[in-house]
C-alpha cells in the first residue's frame, strides 16, 4: 500500500506540474484571442505554482500580457510590470528563443508606453512625476540595448531634451544638467528652450566658455530667436566683456531705431561704462575714452526723450548725465588752491559747472512732475531715483538761491520718507 500511495502521489504531482503549464499555455491562446483578462488569471495562477513560477516561459508570457494591457490601456503601471516580466524572464534564460525572435517590438512598445506617460505629465506640468516616467523609459531602453538580442531601441533625442526640462523645472538640476547636455550634443533641434536653459545652467556653474558657446550654437540654430541676443548681451555685461557688449547694444539700437526701451537701456549702459564703479559704489578711475562716451550717452538720452517725451527716468537720466559732470568740475574747482582760484582755468570750470547744472534743470523738473504724476504707483526702484533726483533739485535750486522752491523741494523728500 506504501508503494502504491507513493506511485499515486507521483502522478498526481506529475498531473499537476502538466495542468500548470497547460496554464501558461492558455494563457497564451487568450492572449492571442485578445481575452487580455482570462490570460491574466492563466498567468498568475501558474506563477503561484511551483512548477511553473520559475519558468522562463511563463515569465515572458506574462510580460506580453502586460504589455498588451498596456498598449490597450496606455496604462504605464502595466508596461512597468511587462519590463520586470520580461527582465525576470531572461534572467531565467538569457537566450530564450522567443525573446530573441519577437522582444525588440514588445520592449519598444513598453519603453514607449512609459515615455509617453511622461510626456502626459509634462503637459500637466506635474514635473516630478514626469522625470520618473522618462528615466524609467531610458532605463527600459538602456536595458534592452545592452542585452544583444538582435535589436536596439533608438535614442529619442526629444525625449532626452523633456526629461531635462521637466528635472529642471523639478529643481534636479543636476539631472537637468546631464540630459540637457546630452541632448546639445546629439544636436536637438525642435526646441530652443534646450538652449536657454543650458545656457542658464552654465552661467549658474560659472563655466563662461560653455556658457557663451551654447549661445553662439543657439544662434546659428535659431537665427531668429531675439532670446540668444539678449542672452549674449547679459553674458558680455557679466563678464565684463564692455566692448563685445557696447558693439552688440549699438548695432541693435540702429536696427531698432524707434524702440524706446532699447535707447534707453543703451544710454544708460554708456553713462555705466563712463563712470564705473566698484561693489560698494565708489568711483573707479574713468576710461579714456569717457568723452566719447559720455557724448553718445548723452545723445541715445537725447533720442529716448525724441521717442517718449514725457518719460521721468529718461529725463531724470539725462539731468544727472549734466548734473554729475557739473559735480565733477566742482570737485576739480574746489581742489586748486587759493592762487588758482583766480586763475583763467578756475573762470573757466566755474563757467562749465553754472552751464551744466543750467542744463540739468529742466530736466529735473520734468523727471520730477513725471514721477508727481505717478503718486502712489511708483515701484520702489522709481521712488529711489525720485528721491535722487528731489536731493539734486534741492541743491540746485540752493545754489540759484530759489529758497521758496528748495522748501517745496524738501516737503516732497520728507513724503518720500
Amino acid at each position: 500500500m506504501k508503494k502504491l500511495f507513493v506511485s499515486l502521489l507521483f502522478c498526481g504531482l506529475g498531473f499537476t506540474a502538466v495542468a500548470q503549464k497547460a496554464k501558461v499555455n492558455s494563457a497564451d491562446e487568450n492572449l492571442a484571442g485578445n481575452k487580455l483578462d482570462e490570460a491574466k488569471a492563466d498567468i498568475e495562477a501558474a506563477l503561484q505554482h511551483e512548477k511553473t513560477k520559475d519558468d522562463a516561459k511563463t515569465w515572458y508570457v506574462k510580460g506580453k500580457i502586460y504589455e498588451a494591457l498596456a498598449t490597450k490601456n496606455k496604462s504605464a503601471g502595466d508596461a512597468i510590470v511587462a519590463y520586470e516580466s520580461f527582465k525576470k524572464a531572461l534572467e531565467i534564460d538569457p537566450k530564450l528563443k522567443e525573446a530573441i525572435l519577437e522582444m525588440q517590438n514588445r520592449m519598444f512598445n513598453v519603453y514607449a508606453t512609459v515615455g509617453n506617460a511622461g510626456y502626459g505629465q509634462l503637459n500637466e506640468q506635474k514635473w516630478d512625476s514626469s522625470y520618473v516616467y522618462f528615466q524609467k523609459a531610458f532605463e527600459i531602453q538602456d536595458y534592452y540595448n545592452g542585452k544583444d538580442l538582435g535589436g536596439s531601441i533608438p535614442r529619442d533625442t526629444a525625449m532626452v531634451f523633456y526629461a531635462g526640462y521637466a528635472a529642471n523645472q523639478a529643481g534636479k538640476k543636476d539631472d537637468a544638467f546631464k540630459y540637457l547636455k546630452q541632448a546639445a550634443d546629439l544636436k536637438f533641434k525642435a526646441e530652443p528652450a534646450l538652449y536657454v536653459v543650458l545656457a542658464q545652467q552654465y552661467e549658474e556653474r560659472g563655466d563662461n566658455a560653455n556658457w557663451i558657446a551654447t549661445i553662439d550654437s543657439a544662434k546659428v540654430l535659431f537665427p531668429n530667436d531675439k532670446r540668444f541676443n539678449e542672452m549674449e548681451m547679459l553674458y558680455y555685461s557679466k563678464t565684463g566683456k564692455t566692448d563685445e557688449l557696447m558693439g552688440m547694444m549699438e548695432k541693435k539700437v540702429q536696427e531698432n531705431p524707434n524702440d524706446f526701451g532699447l535707447q534707453l537701456d543703451y544710454a544708460i549702459r554708456l553713462d555705466n561704462v563712463a563712470n564705473p564703479r566698484d561693489e560698494k559704489g565708489a568711483d573707479l578711475p574713468k576710461p579714456a575714452n569717457y568723452d566719447e562716451l559720455m557724448n553718445k550717452a548723452e545723445a541715445a538720452y537725447k533720442k529716448a526723450l525724441e521717442l517718449k517725451a514725457d518719460d521721468a527716468t529718461a529725463n531724470f537720466q539725462l539731468g544727472a548725465l549734466y548734473f554729475n559732470r557739473a559735480v565733477a568740475f566742482n570737485k576739480e574747482l574746489n581742489g586748486m588752491d587759493s592762487k588758482q582760484q583766480s586763475s583763467a582755468k578756475a573762470k573757466e570750470l566755474q563757467t562749465k559747472v553754472e552751464e551744466l547744472m543750467n542744463q540739468s534743470l529742466p530736466f529735473f523738473e520734468k523727471a520730477d512732475a513725471g514721477f508727481t504724476a505717478a503718486g502712489s504707483n511708483l515701484e520702489a526702484s522709481d521712488k529711489r531715483t525720485y528721491e535722487s533726483c528731489l536731493y539734486a533739485l534741492q541743491k540746485i535750486y540752493a545754489i540759484k538761491s530759489m529758497n521758496d522752491k528748495v522748501e517745496a523741494t524738501k516737503k516732497k523728500l520728507e513724503a518720500l520718507q
